[in-house]
């Protein structure tokens, strides 16, 4: 499988069944394979994370469909195919082929976030998929309780889809914050994964690559990646 960093909270993962889409709002996507389903992904609709370039796919690619926070669901053209989703609810998805080919299944289950709208736990052919969307420990300079209040939720969201690590994980790692590795810290604590991918740093890559010495995070160097284009093998082999 192909990981690719589009920009900010931005990413394409190219599955061999199908290719998903997230949070994309700007920026170049990469050249994905038109025969495919693709599945666009929104987790809520601040302007870093949804932009009305996702629309004009359905006449790009065979076979789209949007799996869209339910407030960005409204705004969606009349012919989209939308699956409108709400925090703490799981959905089955069925995805059409090419002919001949068998139809895929989807997964998504949908967690609410401490800031708007949801995060996403996808489960496709094998492969599980966190995207936090802007579901984090949000540590600002403010009131100590509000900070260890944002890491409750957190972890108390991520409660819902462990023990089990999942294979790849988006987080944000937000150099902004006061303590910007705390969200990627409690959800290798709570979930884990088996690659791990920092986001929502906008043009600040430098700095968020220079936090890997905080000490809660030098443990898991071997599974974060901060490139532009990462190949993974392969798990849709691997026991569910």
């Amino acid at each position: 499988m192909r990981v690719t960093h589009i920009y900010h909270s931005g990413f394409a993962v190219e599955l061999p069944v199908c290719t998903l889409l997230f949070d994309w709002y700007t920026g170049e996507l990469p050249k994905l394979r038109r025969d495919l389903p693709l599945v666009v992904f929104v987790s809520h609709e601040h302007y870093d994370h949804y932009g009305q370039c996702i629309w004009p796919l359905r006449e790009q690619f065979a076979n789209v469909c949007y799996v869209l926070d339910k407030d960005v669901a409204k705004d969606a053209p009349a012919d989209a195919r939308v699956i409108a989703v709400e925090p703490h609810k799981t959905y089955e998805l069925q995805l059409g082929t090419t002919p001949g080919a068998n139809p895929v299944a989807l997964s998504v289950q949908a967690l609410e976030s401490n800031d708007e709208g949801v995060a996403f736990v996808v489960h496709v052919c094998g492969t599980s998929i966190y995207f936090s969307g802007d579901l984090n420990s949000w540590q600002w300079d403010r009131p100590a309780e509000e900070n260890a209040a944002s890491e409750m939720f957190f972890r108390t969201e991520l409660s819902r889809i462990a023990p089990a690590p999942v294979d790849l994980a988006f987080v944000p790692l937000d150099p902004r914050l006061k303590d910007p590795a705390a969200g990627i810290a409690a959800f290798m604590d709570v979930v884990g994964t088996r690659a791990l991918f920092p986001m929502h740093y906008w043009d600040r890559a430098g700095e968020a690559c220079a936090l890997m010495t905080d000490p809660r995070l030098a443990p898991y160097a071997g599974v974060m990646h901060f490139e532009n284009t990462c190949e993974l093998p392969d798990t849709s082999s691997k026991p569910v």
